[in-house]
């Protein structure tokens, strides 16, 4: 029978609002991932380690940093699972805990943007490439053809545009302030460790196998299964 931890679903729902528990595992939000393939897990997959507390399969997982969110997952989802803002908290989990992975470039893309943003008051793309490439010294070589082909055809400023930078720094400060406020009330109302929210029965979940990392692919779409 498989052990089951309620405290990563409650910390998930803590931070997205979202009940993990209401997914029945039909998987249309895997069929619709386009980056399914590519990641360790899929999107039900990581539903199911959520579900089940498997912090090793859900917040250590490859595929969480590969998500882009196109929110087809929720689009599709029958339950009305906010599927993206699940993945988001589980990357926000991996940033607080110190748990994003080496092999992840897009983790710090996104801390990336969010510091150009905060420096500029808008995007500087020139500056992101060359901190990212900073990283990944081998990656160097990837995009210096298209670059130089962006620029000549003025695709490209090398200099930055700079927005509204006081807006935007307050703009990131309200949201933090958001934030914390809102973890900090969830925290204080969390329920007991002996009352798991809304879980479906002990054996429906017990029964049900546990995510492998060797079932990474999307599940098959069924003939006539969805529209």
């Amino acid at each position: 029978m498989t052990t089951i931890d309620a405290m990563l679903a409650r910390r998930v729902n803590r931070g997205s609002g979202e009940n993990a528990y209401k997914c029945y595992q039909c998987k249309k939000c895997s069929t619709g991932c386009p980056v399914a393939g590519f990641g360790d897990l899929h999107p039900a997959q990581i539903m199911r380690a959520v579900q089940l507390g498997a912090v090793e399969a859900a917040v250590d997982s490859r595929f969480i940093w590969l998500c882009t969110g196109c929110e087809t997952c929720t689009t599709r989802c029958p339950q009305g699972i906010d599927i993206a803002a699940i993945m988001d908290e589980l990357r926000m989990i991996a940033r607080e805990e110190k748990r994003v992975r080496s092999d992840a470039p897009f983790a710090n893309i996104l801390k990336l943007n969010y510091d150009s943003f905060r420096r500029w008051g808008r995007l500087y793309e020139v500056e992101l490439l060359a901190l990212d490439k900073a990283t990944r010294p081998k990656s160097f070589s990837d995009d210096v053809v298209m670059g130089i082909q962006m620029f000549l055809k003025g695709k490209i400023n090398p200099l930055p545009t700079v927005g509204d930078r006081a807006q935007m720094k307050r703009m990131a400060q309200v949201a933090e302030r958001i934030t914390r406020d809102k973890r900090a009330i969830a925290k204080a109302m969390d329920l007991p460790a002996d009352e798991p929210m809304a879980a479906p029965a002990p054996a429906a979940v017990a029964t049900a196998p546990a995510p492998t990392a060797t079932d990474a692919g999307p599940a098959s779409t069924e003939p006539g299964g969805d529209s």
